[in-house]
C-alpha cells in the first residue's frame, strides 16, 4: 500500500479478539440529512457501486460521503485482483468523492502464516497519511491454513479479520470519528444466498456506542441484480475488470468460494498466482476446499474467460491494475460477460 507519506504514530486501543454480535439490533434510519457523514463500504463490485450511485441520485452531497475499502492483502497481491485498488480510487475520483484505505499489515498473506504471535497491526489512510494501530492484546496463536469454506465468520477469518475487524479497529480509533452521528452502508443483498436474506435492512452498527451514534444500512438488500446493472448502465460506470473475464461478483480473485469454473479461469489468465497457490496447498498440507485440491477443482470446470477480442485487454488490465480515473464513465456502456451467469463465487 503505497501513500506519501507514513504517520509514525499509533492510536491504540486494547484489542481483543474478534466477537462478532450474533443478536443485530433493529435500528430507524431516519432522516439522511441527519447524519455527519455517509461511509460506504466499497469492494470495487457492482453492488457496493449501486449504493453509491442511489445516494447521489438521491441528492446526497458528496461530500458527505466517503468511501472506505479494506484491502485484503495490505498492498501486496495474493489473494485479490491487483486491479482492485487502482478501480476503487479511480471510481472514488471520478464520482468526485473522497476515497480511504484500510488493511491489516501484511494482509491475507501474514493472518494465514501467523504462527505463536498475535494478529497484525491495522493501518488506515487519513488525510494522505497512514496510521498505525498496533495490536497489543489479545492471544499469541497459530493458524498456517486457509480459512473455512462456511457461513461462519468465526472460522472463515479472512472476512473476520481482513474486513470486518480491520473497519471496526479504524471506526472506533479514527480521530475524525470520535463524536456524532454516522451512518455505514454496505452492499449485500437478499437474492445473494440464503444467509443474506435474513439481513436486517437497517440495524445498529457493532460500532455504536453512547456518545457516538452509528447506524448501518444495507441500501440495496431489496434490490435484484438487475436493478443494480439498470443504475450503472444508467451512470455509464464501467464495472470492475472482474467481470468482463466471466466472474459474477467482484470479490477475492482467489476467494476461498470460487467456483470450479473460475479456478479453471485463473489457471489460465494468471498460471503463475494458480501454481502460488497449489504450492501453498502443499505446504500447509491444507486445502482450500473442503474435499479438492485446487488442481482437481480446476480440472473440473471451464474457463469462463469470453471468447472475443476484448478478452486479452481485460486480463492485462485485471493483472496489471492498469485503470485510470478516466476510464471510470464510458460512452460505450454494455453488461459485462459476468452479469446474470449465476456462478456466485463469493462469500455468503
Amino acid at each position: 500500500m503505497s501513500s506519501s507519506a507514513v504517520l509514525q504514530h499509533s492510536l491504540w486501543s486494547q484489542y481483543e479478539e474478534l466477537e462478532l454480535s450474533e443478536h443485530p439490533r433493529a435500528a430507524s434510519l431516519g432522516d439522511l440529512d441527519s447524519y455527519d457523514r455517509i461511509i460506504v463500504s466499497t469492494s470495487g463490485g457492482k453492488d457496493s457501486a449501486a449504493c453509491v450511485l442511489y445516494l447521489l441520485d438521491i441528492g446526497i452531497p458528496k461530500d458527505r460521503i466517503v468511501l472506505w475499502h479494506q484491502d485484503i492483502d495490505g498492498g501486496t497481491p495474493f489473494m485479490d485482483w491487483p486491479v482492485t485498488e487502482p478501480y476503487v480510487r479511480a471510481f472514488g475520483e471520478a464520482m468526485g468523492i473522497h476515497t480511504e484505505f484500510q488493511w491489516r499489515e501484511d494482509g491475507f498473506w501474514g493472518e494465514m502464516m501467523r504462527e505463536d504471535r498475535l494478529t497484525n497491526d491495522v493501518r488506515f489512510e487519513r488525510g494522505g497519511e497512514v496510521v498505525t494501530l498496533p495490536t497489543r492484546g489479545g492471544k499469541r496463536s497459530t493458524r498456517r491454513k486457509f480459512p473455512a469454506k462456511t457461513a461462519s465468520l468465526r472460522t472463515r477469518w479472512c472476512t473476520a479479520y481482513l474486513k470486518i475487524d480491520v473497519m471496526r479497529r479504524v471506526l472506533n480509533n479514527h480521530p475524525d470519528y470520535q463524536h456524532g452521528t454516522y451512518l455505514v452502508i454496505t452492499g449485500e443483498r437478499r437474492e445473494e444466498s440464503a444467509n443474506r436474506a435474513k439481513y436486517l435492512n437497517v440495524e445498529e452498527h457493532p460500532c455504536n456506542r453512547k456518545d457516538r451514534q452509528v447506524t448501518w444500512w444495507r441500501t440495496v438488500i431489496e434490490w435484484s441484480e438487475a436493478q443494480v446493472w439498470e443504475i450503472i448502465e444508467k451512470h455509464r460506470i464501467l464495472p470492475h475488470p472482474a467481470y468482463w473475464l466471466g466472474f459474477s461478483r467482484t470479490s477475492c480473485f482467489g476467494c476461498i468460494f470460487c467456483t470450479a469454473d473460475q479456478w479453471a479461469t485463473m489457471r489460465e489468465v494468471s498460471p503463475e498466482r494458480f501454481a502460488k497457490l497449489v504450492e501453498m496447498e502443499r505446504e500447509l498440507d491444507h486445502t482450500i476446499d473442503n474435499k479438492l485440491t485446487l488442481t482437481e477443482l480446476a480440472d473440473r470446470g471451464t474457463s469462463r474467460v469470453p471468447n472475443n477480442m476484448d478478452a486479452e485487454k481485460w486480463i492485462r488490465i485485471a493483472l496489471d491494475g492498469d485503470i485510470k480515473t478516466s476510464d471510470i464513465v464510458t460512452d460505450t456502456w454494455r453488461l459485462p460477460a459476468g452479469a446474470f451467469t449465476g456462478a456466485a463465487g463469493g462469500p455468503t
